[in-house]
């Protein structure tokens, strides 16, 4: 076999042909590589059957346009890989090497057989060159990732399993054996026909081939002929291994996150409704086919990078809630255990369900397994925050919270299994619509305390027309703490000369402690009073003070035909004074350390407002390692607010955990703007004993005192 080029206008093709036998060894090609493209076709399929599975409602048909240029932006611009840099930027660099090997190849096969693209003169070489460098690349990429994960061994990768090493391999190999193999031939030429004009022109289309091509010139042309056919069928043996190989390993995360860039939720930050829950005969889930194929699709998607673990505050702080291990990857063991006997791949055993016995204990067969109780387990799930960290930092877009509030609402609703504080915070709601237990006719009451009920119009009782509905909250109304900062926002709202109403006793709470602990009845129960009360009075605009009420009302009571401009507090202090209706006239000047809280931050991308407020008061903001995106839970989101924390041996508490960040670059204010993390850090300060020496303040009192 005679291995020669064909001189062509402008240059030389760029496959070393093998002349005279090209048509038997081209349809052996074809003929191999049905094999593999069949096996990846099998497995395809066979996961889009588990998907299918799903039985809960997913809709995501909608907006098809912003789901395009999400599927190009982070499929190609690798936007949520890259947030990581080191290992996001070797992410990028193999997947734009293997991108480009893919477009290279394809080209220079199409054109064997059509003569289309032109591979002639410049553009050979611009595309060959491409191909060489970005080639390159994907390999160092390659090699920085296995020295990530083998040698750095951070953490979050803490599940390394020897398949994740072997993968790695292949692919470096297959990588490496293309410079082979372009060295071989460069080595094979320059012996066939060592013109220095053509030598010259490969050596700019194959940088990096030209160096491979170097170590084999000491070698006879039979020798390099010979190493040629041997590595060049090595290579397409393991590529098309490494196709085969994608449905079924980690590699599967090529397609699913590519889906997953597609099906994303565009919704805002909110709870999944249920529809018609008086004639709901289910609640939550309980079964993995109950959810929804987008959910089952997340289990695939997941690439074990444990971005999610490294910022979950349960699981910093030792609780049993991880969400990589032990809620999403728990969930895909169990759902591919369970889906070989819902797809009739797994034969039943004389019609009877089978238990299988480790060496160690006996396991529960996938169909008799709870996921609530035997996959996921309720601790797990009562440790999360509802922080959002983990869907913020996910690559991939998984929704884990949707999947924990779902298993909640069967433990809580269906299952009637639920920690005894959370009891405790239903009935103290049903009963007097808040969860302190207060009673409901005292929801006006802090007015009167707090000397601010003639600056204010009581809709109830005033009845003047009004711009703005200030919906006080419960922590407002009933935390004694809290009652100073709405005492301070009547009091700039009335200094800026804006025109807002209270409802009073008319006001309930938002439900946001019912939804997220699970109690979905109640939570729709007392949204649907507060609905009617502002349509009731013509409520156009809402100002909330608590971030838990302002993701409620501006995200879910869409979601029951109750669609208001809603305002957080600070967006609407930085507006004024950035309007002049709000001056300044006592500076802070002192450094301060600023906690994001999750519901405004996370849930909402509302970072900027809080931040100018405090610089427009002359705070000095301290660099917190942990802020904005990458902030840290206070401990009292998901309604954890109302459930004991018990601290895990060797670990402090959440809140002590947030505190002790705050602390580092030594403060002299800690300034927060929920009234649950006002609560939460004023404890934490305890803890660390350095409640006499800090101040934690919300930024509305901060401007307040600085009129």
């Amino acid at each position: 076999m005679i291995f020669a080029y064909e001189p062509l206008e402008g240059g030389y093709n760029v496959p070393m042909r093998v002349v005279g036998a090209n048509i038997p060894y081209e349809w052996l090609i074809y003929i191999l590589m049905l094999i593999p493209l069949g096996i990846f076709i099998y497995g395809f399929y066979n996961r889009v059957q588990v998907w299918k599975l799903g039985q809960g409602e997913q809709h995501r048909n909608d907006q098809a346009g912003r789901r395009i240029l999400s599927w190009l932006s982070y499929t190609f611009g690798q936007l949520r890989v890259i947030r990581k840099p080191l290992p996001g930027w070797l992410h990028l660099m193999l997947f734009w090497g293997f991108v480009v090997l893919l477009i290279t190849t394809a080209s220079f096969a199409s054109w064997d057989k059509i003569n289309f693209p032109p591979l002639t003169g410049n553009y050979y070489i611009g595309l060959s060159w491409l191909a060489d460098v970005t080639g390159f690349l994907a390999l160092i990429g390659v090699l920085g990732l296995a020295v990530i994960r083998y040698i750095m061994r951070p953490d979050r990768l803490n599940d390394t399993k020897p398949l994740d090493g072997w993968l790695l391999l292949l692919i470096a190999v297959i990588l490496l054996g293309g410079y082979v193999i372009e060295g071989l031939r460069l080595a094979a030429q320059m012996k066939l026909a060592p013109d220095l004009q053509r030598l010259a022109y490969e050596q700019s289309a194959s940088p990096i081939g030209w160096y491979f091509a170097g170590l084999f010139k000491g070698s006879s042309l039979a020798q390099v002929l010979f190493w040629h056919r041997i590595n060049w069928w090595s290579h397409m043996v393991l590529a098309f291994l490494f196709i085969a190989l994608v449905p079924f390993t980690k590699l599967w995360h090529i397609f699913t996150g590519m889906l997953n860039y597609g099906f994303r939720d565009f919704d805002p930050s909110a709870c999944r409704m249920v529809e018609n829950i008086e004639e709901a005969e289910q609640f939550g889930v309980e079964k993995i086919e109950e959810l929804g194929w987008k959910d089952l699709m997340d289990l695939d998607a997941c690439i074990r990078c444990g971005r999610c673990q490294e910022n979950c505050p349960a699981y910093m702080t030792g609780k049993t809630l991880n969400p990589k291990i032990t809620l999403i990857q728990a969930m895909k063991k169990h759902m591919d255990d369970k889906a070989a006997y819902l797809t009739h791949q797994q034969p039943e055993e004389n019609g009877e369900l089978a238990m299988t016995t480790s060496s160690e204990r006996e396991e529960i067969d996938p169909r008799e397994a709870s996921l609530i109780y035997d996959v996921v387990t309720p601790d797990v799930l009562w440790a999360c925050t509802n922080c959002r960290a983990c869907v913020v930092h996910c690559p991939m877009f998984i929704e884990h919270l949707h999947k924990i509030t779902e298993m909640r609402r069967n433990l809580v609703m269906w299952q009637g299994d639920m920690p005894g504080e959370a009891q405790a915070a239903f009935t103290n709601l049903e009963r007097n619509y808040n969860p302190w237990g207060v009673g409901w006719a005292c929801r006006a009451d802090w007015m009167i305390d707090k000397g601010v009920r003639d600056l204010i119009n009581l809709v109830p009782e005033d009845g003047r027309e009004f711009e703005y509905l200030f919906y006080t909250g419960c922590a407002v109304a009933f935390d004694d703490r809290y009652k100073k900062v709405g005492e301070a926002l009547v009091r700039l709202l009335h200094k800026a000369g804006i025109s807002f109403a209270c409802l009073g006793n008319e006001e309930q709470c938002c439900g946001d402690p019912a939804r997220r602990l699970g109690n979905e009845y109640l939570y729709q129960t007392l949204a649907a009073h507060n609905i009617e009360t502002f349509n009731k009075y013509g409520v156009k605009k809402i100002i909330c003070l608590c971030p838990h009420g302002y993701n409620t009302i501006k995200n879910e009571y869409p979601q029951m035909g109750g669609k208001y401009e809603v305002y957080h507090a600070s967006e609407i202090l930085a507006r004024l004074i950035a309007e002049g209706k709000l001056t300044v006239n006592h500076k802070l000047n002192q450094p301060v350390s600023y906690h994001d809280s999750c519901f405004l931050g996370r849930h909402n991308d509302l970072y900027d407002a809080p931040r100018e407020v405090l610089r427009s008061v002359g705070a000095n903001l301290l660099d917190i390692k942990k802020q904005k995106e990458s902030g840290f839970c206070c401990g009292a989101g998901g309604g954890r607010m109302w459930l004991e924390e018990r601290p895990v041996t060797g670990h402090k508490r959440i809140n002590e955990t947030r505190t002790a960040q705050l602390l580092e670059p030594d403060p002299k204010m800690i300034a927060s703007n929920c009234p649950y993390c006002l609560t939460m850090l004023s404890d934490g300060l305890k803890e660390a004993q350095a409640d006499e020496t800090v101040q934690i303040m919300d930024i509305t009192e901060i401007l307040w005192q600085s009129q």
